[in-house]
């Protein structure tokens, strides 16, 4: 507890005369290897977890004494572990809002507690946060659940486990065969004529979400007494209230109950996937579609993860036995500013291992940067179907997530005593974040980009294959000089070779049928003759073929093929590229300039540029002369550019006959010097052009990229 002698609302309790219900039951257990006790009201599943010093002055409360005597019993009897006022009225304001404790006297005194806890106006942010995320308890579902329970107890068993991972495999099977299909279809999903059955999905997952909870919860002997609706951003979606699980000794028990809501939307996420990937086009499709957007995207982003305060959370600290875990991270944070930043000595009672200081920090920032990035991407799905709505989504997350705690964290600026004992270094840390600030919004830095690009030879002649065949040896190495007219690669065709010995057979069958028509009078002579004229064409058709199928080299040059060697053995389809015989080997770089960036680099020198290539990124490629083409293009110089070989340029998968970009860019066509490394075998390697652009502050790079953003993403 964190001291506060003396409180200016204690008088509103002071004289008052309470004690804890006879419903209440307590049980010790172990989190960490430390003890605590936990409070269970079982009439109105109350709960409530004490440390064993916040347990003793919880036993001592009794009506026969006022709070204003027990709390001055224990300042006489150890002033300097005594709670303070504020401490021991957060106490009895926690004990009351569980259920634990009446009020001795009756209506009168209670609803005097009433009004004094009431006083206690909690910020306007927070009483928003209530009304987004209201609870209306409606049903007492226990009475249900021990009807079920034979039911409950086969949907936990071993075989039903074992059919739930199976149906889930499966269906991630289906969903990786047509995975392109899902995504497609999911660009509509949050169109306004698919909004209804969106949120009769969600509101159905979300059914068997919670009783799937309190089933669990149920299962391993615990009351579930209240389930009803839930306002989550004024939307109603059911919940159940399983806080039963907290009273359960084994953690591993109540991580499991957190988890079965996860357990349903697997099941169902699965069920509503192989529904979806045998359904044809239609209404049933379109539920197997929201349902399995719904359960994997609330599931996998949401839901089992820890960072967010939904079940994995809850399952997280189970697991790591840290009861409130954000609350504790956040403490602990607090802590390490106020000891290492402000150097006061340390005020937490229960000394914390460094491992343990190590992971509530790292929690809280790792937790706090992913909710930053969950928002930023809710507000940009949103945005895309719904730009205005989008703009009041921003506005509402960056008044939640960044203003209204910068402003409570700032808080203790405004008092006169936190500024007369910490006046330096407050001032000190407000001068460092104004100079970081001024640093980044004005001091230009040295600034340049770098463009994807591939190394061609100016004068090749690239081999394609004239017709199908299996690799079977390819002569030179990448790299070697080859003279005109020598064998570069010989394939196969089993195709065409089976057919040529067929048609050789049935030559040698007209020809015999020849001879026996000139042994009885050559009356069908001229037929025959005809058709074995027609079969020796097609042989010779057929001989051209297949000599087709050993590659010679057109001219002189150096073989550039440094992949081909890998395909050995396999087969390639007519067209195919398989290498190039560079004549010259003098290089052009061509690199690839985004649309966003063209303004400033389209006026470029060319000594203010660069090149690297891959393999040989010691060395840096001078450029004589570049020009930029003026008219943009999709059309790639070379798969090396996409992300097929390594590259970072996005490609249209819908276009397969040639590589194209997924977003129009102009090209950059640069000469490259001759240097030492023109030795080495440069074309079609990938590479990078760095183009030195004039300095520029860190905050207006920040400032054109947003902008650059909105324009391309919104057309604003």
């Amino acid at each position: 507890m964190a001291k506060q002698t003396f409180y200016d609302q204690w008088h509103r309790i002071a004289e008052l005369r309470i004690g804890l219900r006879p419903s209440v039951q307590v049980r010790q257990q172990r989190f960490r290897g430390e003890v605590y006790y936990v409070y269970n009201e079982v009439i109105h599943a109350g709960f409530f977890r004490a440390r064993p010093e916040t347990h003793a002055l919880v036993q001592r409360i009794r009506p026969n004494q006022t709070l204003h005597e027990i709390w001055r019993e224990f300042v006489d009897i150890s002033p300097k572990t005594a709670p303070g006022q504020k401490d021991f009225f957060d106490l009895i304001a926690a004990l009351y809002r569980a259920n634990m404790v009446y009020v001795e006297g009756g209506v009168s005194e209670e609803r005097l507690l009433e009004r004094a806890l009431q006083k206690k106006k909690k910020p306007l942010a927070a009483r928003i946060s209530e009304l987004l995320f209201l609870r209306i308890p409606l049903l007492d579902p226990e009475p249900m659940l021990k009807r079920l329970l034979p039911l409950i107890n086969a949907i936990y068993s071993l075989p039903a486990i074992l059919l739930v991972l199976a149906t889930c495999l499966w269906a991630g099977y289906e969903f990786l065969l047509a995975s392109d299909r899902a995504f497609a279809q999911s660009q509509n999903i949050l169109q306004i004529s698919n909004l209804i059955p969106l949120y009769l999905a969600m509101f159905a997952t979300h059914v068997l979400h919670e009783f799937s909870h309190a089933a669990l919860c149920k299962y391993y002997g615990g009351h579930v007494r209240t389930t009803g609706l839930m306002l989550l951003m004024f939307t109603p979606l059911p919940y159940a209230d399983v806080s039963a699980s907290w009273s359960f000794r084994n953690k591993w028990h109540r991580a499991a109950v957190g988890a079965a809501g996860m357990y349903s939307d697997a099941f169902f996420c699965a069920i509503a996937t192989i529904v979806w990937a045998y359904s044809p086009p239609g209404p049933l499709n379109e539920v197997a579609t929201n349902l399995m957007f719904v359960t994997a995207v609330y599931t996998v982003l949401f839901n089992a993860n820890p960072l967010m305060r939904f079940d994995g959370y809850y399952i997280l600290s189970d697991i790591t036995g840290i009861p409130n875990l954000h609350e504790a991270a956040k403490k602990q944070v607090t802590e390490l500013f106020r000891t290492k930043i402000l150097g006061e000595a340390e005020t937490q009672l229960h000394p914390v291992s460094g491992r343990r200081k190590f992971f509530l920090a790292a929690f809280f920032f790792t937790s706090n940067f992913y909710r930053i990035l969950i928002m930023i991407g809710i507000v940009k799905f949103v945005a895309d179907q719904y730009f205005g709505l989008g703009l009041a989504v921003a506005a509402a997350l960056a008044y939640s997530t960044f203003l209204a705690p910068v402003a409570k964290f700032l808080k203790p600026v405004r008092d006169p005593r936190f500024m007369a004992k910490h006046r330096k270094k407050v001032l000190g840390a407000s001068g460092v974040f104004l100079a970081m600030a001024l640093f980044i919004a004005f001091v230009p830095l040295p600034f340049s980009r770098v463009l994807d690009g591939v190394v061609q030879d100016r004068e090749k002649t690239r081999i394609f294959l004239p017709l199908n065949g299996i690799v079977e040896t390819v002569y030179p190495q990448n790299g070697d000089h080859v003279a005109q007219g020598a064998v570069v690669m010989q394939l196969s065709n089993p195709e065409l070779e089976l057919e040529l010995q067929g048609l050789q057979a049935k030559i040698a069958g007209v020809e015999a049928r020849m001879n026996q028509s000139l042994t009885e009078g050559g009356q069908t002579y001229a037929a025959i003759e005809q058709e074995l004229h027609t079969m020796q064409t097609t042989r010779a058709h057929l001989e051209s073929e297949l000599r087709k199928l050993v590659i010679y080299a057109p001219h002189d040059g150096t073989w550039v093929a440094p992949e081909l060697r890998a395909y050995t053995g396999q087969w390639l389809s007519r067209g195919a590229e398989v290498g190039a015989i560079s004549k010259s080997q003098d290089y052009q770089f061509r690199a690839i300039l985004e649309q966003q960036g063209a303004s400033e680099i389209a006026a470029m020198r060319a000594d203010e540029a660069s090149v690297k290539v891959e393999g040989l990124r010691a060395h840096t490629l001078a450029i004589p002369q570049l020009s930029v083409i003026p008219f943009s293009q999709k059309e790639l110089p070379s798969v090396a550019v996409s992300p097929l070989a390594g590259g970072d340029v996005a490609m249209d998968l819908q276009n397969r006959d040639k590589p194209e970009a997924a977003e129009r860019f102009f090209l950059i066509v640069a000469d490259l010097a001759s240097d030492p490394v023109d030795e080495a075998l440069l074309d079609g390697r990938r590479g990078w052009m760095r183009v030195s652009l004039p300095p520029r502050s860190l905050g207006l790079r920040a400032y054109d990229g947003l902008r650059q953003f909105f324009q391309k993403r919104y057309k604003l």
